[in-house]
């Protein structure tokens, strides 16, 4: 009973989660508390008597739960130890039943050894007994035939295509058993003769039969006389019958003389063998004797696929007679023709032959891939789930099957004791070939999947694998590749083509640079002088080769001569030209599409450092550093005027190195960057010869702004004494200054728009600058020189200006500040004593330093006899 109950409490209430004593103490206590309330007094026996009750109560149901606690555990105990001995028994019952099933699966795994072991043993009896009753006929034949007896291989032949096929495989046994027993009894000649007759006849009958099917298009009749040539031989006959007679040797094209056809194509390659003409197109009788190839094959495969056992064979075949005969018979023809007429012609009919027989290849090996593959993965399927009978996949492959298995060689590999040696050679040779007479019906089965399916959906379908696994390689790709291989082997085998093409881009770098080196023989055998003003450059607009130069980065001729054609850029052969540049960029990079092109991958890296490295060696050493020298030394003669035509040599040499630049970018590195040291290698050769370059156009920069200073010190040399000492009436004086003044102003703006037309911005500032401090140095220098009168002073001021506003057009901020002191000292000249020393004290020439203003203060025409120096410093 839940003591809840005695209290009048709800059932469970002491069992709940939340029981607390205090609210069970102040439930029982509720009445007492009420009968409190109405009285005065506090009375506490009520609640002593109400506490004892419910203590007793407590006590009494503390002492039942504590009895059926006693009870339950009692209870729990004999339970569990009941439990434990059922478990116990439970084990033991599945042990027993465990070691029962344990004895029952070995007895099943004895039986099914037993019955496994019988059917091994009934199936080798079933082969047994197919050989033995084999050897059987076979020995019957052979009896027959040794008597002269072919009655019933004739019945046999009459027996339609079955019955021919069984002819070819027990000709093909006794074949084999007279080869194997070629040392027999002399009775035995008789037989063997007969075999060979026999043999003979048929396989002349069926090569008849299927060459007139061939010419009559039958493919039913072909197929049968196929497939029995094929059970006969292997094939071998047949399948050179079918070459021999295809349309494709036969036609007019191939039959007229190589070297009529390779003159007739060349008539249509104009500018082969000239450098500066783009490549021409491939050959037209190549490309279309390879459209042709492309028709056969994708044509022929629909027959060959109906007609022979094994298509892929027949194709293998088919397209080495092709490579092999026709098509390498007039790439010989044609490359030799080339050759003989130049090396750019035989290297560009090289590469061009080679992009159109790896075009060719490329299609035959996805029409292999999609095509040809599927439809021979759906052949073998079928092979091996058993709608072919096996044999048919032992047989020999024509490709590999020849005359020589019935020679001699292998009569005596596998030639038998004389004793009892004819019953081992039946049996060798029912095992050397198995029963094809439900080839037939599995081939037509197949047909639909042989017949040049085009689609490689559909073949998957048939053998149950997706599009994608049907996409990859096909059985022909190594083939093909090897036959394309075949073919440009002995011209690019080793190292030939690389050093063909070494050889061709030496020459032709000779004959891009032969006008420069003309020129340069003759300004040396030439006097000095006059004679070295022709290697110059004239640039009048910049803007035009640049954009034409960096267009012809990647190799490209085009635009060689817009420069000169629009009359904004004349070139000379005597020096450093964008036009030359360009061009030995262009040949170099027909060059390296050439070796990557015809090269092995593996080594496309290399030949394109060694042909990069004869592209820097001459433009470094044969062309640029040549020309940039006899700069450099036109500028040793300072008597002579320097031909500010120099500064477009530096803009074209720097032009000329941007393209090298560019050049290497786009052309060389994505072709050597995949191996680090030849990548290393090169870097650096170009590195070196950018950084001469660089250093070599730095000399002429500096020599070229030392030899205008030295020009325009030999003009202000030629300043009189009077000059600054005029005749009041010399009013030309006065308006236009000194003669030497106007020389040097007229001189600096013809440096400044050489300089503006053949150098950028950063270059320009900085010989501008050179030359504007130059003049400011010597002007200082120059103007303490001459007394100067007052009138001499308006002269001076008036020098200066033009001396300013030259300057003033180079616009450079730091030039104007000079000039401009310079032209507040020229004032020193012109003010009367009495604002000398304004003068001095309060403008920019107070932050001159006094000895250089005393300098000049003594060249006024009174500054000695008025001492103004003493009085002013």
């Amino acid at each position: 009973m839940d003591p809840s109950r005695a209290f009048g409490l709800p059932e469970g209430y002491f069992a709940q989660p939340g029981f607390s004593a205090d609210a069970f103490i102040e439930q029982i206590s509720l009445v007492d508390l009420e009968f409190a309330k109405k009285n005065s007094m506090f009375e506490p026996k009520p609640f002593v008597r109400t506490y004892e009750r419910a203590l007793e109560k407590l006590l009494a149901s503390h002492g039942e739960l504590g009895s059926k606690i006693a009870q339950l555990e009692r209870s729990t105990k004999t339970y569990a130890d009941d439990h434990r001995k059922k478990m116990a028994r439970l084990k033991q019952t599945f042990a027993t039943v465990g070691s029962s099933f344990e004895r029952l699966e070995t007895q099943i795994s004895e039986v099914g050894s037993n019955t496994i072991r019988i059917g091994e043993q009934l199936d080798t009896v079933a082969k047994e007994k197919d050989r033995a009753e084999a050897i059987k006929e076979l020995v019957e034949f052979y009896a027959e035939l040794n008597e002269g007896n072919t009655s019933r291989l004739d019945e046999l032949l009459d027996g339609g295509s079955e019955g021919m096929i069984k002819v070819a495989h027990i000709l093909r046994r006794l074949n084999t058993i007279v080869v194997d027993n070629q040392y027999s009894a002399p009775t035995d000649s008789l037989a063997k003769r007969q075999i060979e007759i026999y043999s003979e006849n048929f396989e002349k009958n069926m090569l008849e039969n299927f060459e007139a099917a061939y010419r009559e298009n039958d493919i039913h009749n072909m197929s049968i006389a196929a497939r029995t040539l094929d059970a006969f031989n292997g094939g071998v006959s047949v399948v050179k019958a079918y070459i021999n007679q295809h349309p494709f040797f036969l036609s007019s094209m191939i039959n007229q003389s190589q070297d009529s056809i390779a003159e007739a194509s060349y008539q249509s390659m104009e500018g082969i063998s000239d450098i500066s003409h783009p490549p021409p197109a491939p050959d037209r009788w190549l490309a279309q004797l390879y459209a042709d190839t492309r028709d056969v094959m994708f044509k022929d495969w629909a027959v060959i696929s109906k007609v022979f056992p094994r298509p892929i064979d027949v194709m293998q075949l088919l397209l080495k007679r092709v490579f092999e005969q026709t098509i390498q018979s007039y790439l010989e023809t044609l490359l030799g023709r080339a050759e003989r007429q130049s090396k750019l012609a035989f290297l560009r009919v090289l590469s061009s032959s080679h992009i159109e027989t790896r075009k060719l290849v490329e299609d035959l090996q996805r029409f292999d891939a999609e095509t040809v593959t599927p439809a021979v993965t759906v052949l073998e399927s079928a092979r091996r789930s058993g709608n072919v009978p096996q044999g048919l996949l032992d047989m020999p492959s024509a490709a590999q099957t020849s005359s020589a298995q019935f020679s001699r060689s292998r009569a005596k590999k596998t030639m038998p004791s004389r004793r009892g040696g004819r019953g081992d050679a039946e049996q060798s040779a029912i095992d050397d070939d198995d029963d094809l007479d439900d080839e037939a019906a599995a081939r037509d089965r197949l047909g639909e999947a042989k017949s040049g399916v085009s689609s490689a959906v559909a073949i998957a379908a048939l053998i149950g694998r997706s599009e994608g696994e049907n996409a990859g390689v096909g059985l022909l790709h190594g083939f093909l590749n090897r036959c394309c291989d075949d073919l440009f082997e002995s011209y690019v085998a080793g190292s030939n083509y690389v050093r063909a093409e070494q050889a061709h881009l030496k020459e032709a770098f000779r004959q891009t640079l032969m006008p420069f080196s003309r020129a340069r023989a003759e300004r040396q055998s030439s006097s000095r002088g006059n004679a070295l003003l022709g290697i110059f450059t004239s640039v009048t607009g910049g803007t035009n080769t640049a954009n034409s130069g960096s267009g012809s980065a990647g190799g490209s001729g085009a635009g060689n001569s817009a420069g000169a054609a629009g009359g904004q850029t004349a070139e000379f052969d005597g020096t450093v030209t964008a036009t030359t540049a360009r061009m030995l960029l262009q040949v170099h990079a027909e060059a390296i599409a050439r070796g990557v092109e015809l090269e092995n991958d593996a080594l496309v890296a290399e030949c394109v450092a060694s042909l990069t490295s004869i592209l820097l060696s001459t433009l470094g050493d044969e062309y640029m550093f040549p020309a940039l020298e006899d700069v450099l030394e036109s500028l040793q003669d300072l008597r002579q005027e320097p031909d500010l035509r120099t500064f477009g040599v530096i803009r074209v040499a720097n032009i000329a190195a941007r393209l090298v630049q560019m050049h290497f970018q786009r052309t060389v590195v994505p072709f050597v960057g995949a191996s680090s040291y030849v990548y290393r290698d090169m870097v650096a050769e170009k590195n070196q010869l950018m950084s001469r370059v660089e250093m070599s156009l730095n000399l002429i920069s500096n020599k070229l702004v030392g030899a205008c200073a030295q020009w325009i010190q030999g003009i202000l040399g030629k300043q009189r004494k009077g000059d600054f000492r005029p005749a009041d009436d010399d009013y030309t004086a006065f308006e236009m200054g000194t003669q030497p003044c106007r020389q040097c102003a007229d001189y600096l703006h013809r440096i400044e728009r050489a300089c503006r037309q053949s150098m950028g911005a950063e270059n320009q500032e900085r010989v501008l600058a050179d030359v504007g401090t130059t003049l400011h140095r010597m002007l200082m220098e120059h103007l303490r020189k001459f007394v100067v009168s007052v009138a001499g002073g308006l002269v001076l001021v008036k020098d200066v200006s033009k001396y300013r506003e030259a300057i003033g057009s180079f616009g450079i901020p730091a030039l104007n500040e000079k000039f401009s002191i310079l032209q507040d000292i020229s004032n020193i000249f012109v003010v009367q004593p009495t604002a000398l020393k304004s003068l001095l004290e309060e403008g920019p020439l107070a932050r001159l330093d006094r000895a250089t203003v005393q300098g000049f203060v003594q060249m006024r025409e009174d500054g000695r006899t008025s001492g103004l120096v003493r009085q002013f410093l």
